[in-house]
């Protein structure tokens, strides 16, 4: 994708108002793909098979994310990035 769009750490729907100090917190925002950010939805960081069964693995987790492994409540980001929000 050719469009960018700034990846909350913590995802919205988990509980990030609509405004204020912790949606602009730039400690917490990341600069993502929007097709990649997409399909990361509201999982949490994590590898697959812990919280679902392993045979729900997708890799990659997107055709344009490497690297990245997503199950439906865990999202792998690629090993260049993993514990960059450690």
């Amino acid at each position: 994708s050719s469009t960018w769009n700034r990846e909350h750490v913590w995802p919205q729907s988990r509980g990030v108002g609509g405004g204020g100090p912790d949606y602009t917190d730039v400690h917490h925002l990341r600069p993502s793909d929007a097709n990649v950010n997409s399909a990361r939805g509201n999982k949490h960081f994590s590898e697959c098979g812990i919280v679902e069964d392993i045979s729900e693995c997708r890799t990659p987790a997107h055709l344009e994310a490497t690297g990245t492994s997503a199950d439906p409540s865990s999202f792998l980001p690629p090993a260049s990035v993993r514990g960059d929000i450690a």
